[in-house]
């Protein structure tokens, strides 16, 4: 084997190591992502709110909507214990789980 075909191979290897290793994070921040909306859905059972709020799950992200307003509160799990958020699409900052709970709890109280 030359040193092209060599090289060629690492590569691939290379690759198929980072695809690997995205995956899997993925899949770690869509378990995240579930356990907030079941938080989520049990907090909200247990505080009744005046208005009915719709929660969405789909990959990393975990939507909120208002049913009167249509105002939307999303959250994108970044890592194990990191959280974008962002209010009816405008970015509302990044913070760990306390942070997130925090704002999430004040954006029901609106």
């Amino acid at each position: 084997m030359g040193i092209f075909d060599e090289e060629e191979k690492k590569m691939a290897e290379e690759a198929g190591a980072v695809t690997r290793a995205e995956a899997q994070t993925k899949a770690e921040h869509s378990q995240v992502a579930g356990k907030v909306a079941e938080d989520l859905t049990s907090y909200m059972g247990s505080h009744p709110r005046d208005q009915s709020i719709d929660i969405d799950v789909h990959e990393t992200r975990v939507s909120l909507r208002k049913k009167t307003t249509s105002n939307t509160f999303e959250i994108t799990c970044i890592g194990r214990d990191a959280f974008k958020m962002a209010v009816d699409g405008d970015a509302r900052g990044s913070g760990n789980k306390s942070t997130m709970a925090r704002t999430v709890i004040r954006w029901l109280g609106q």
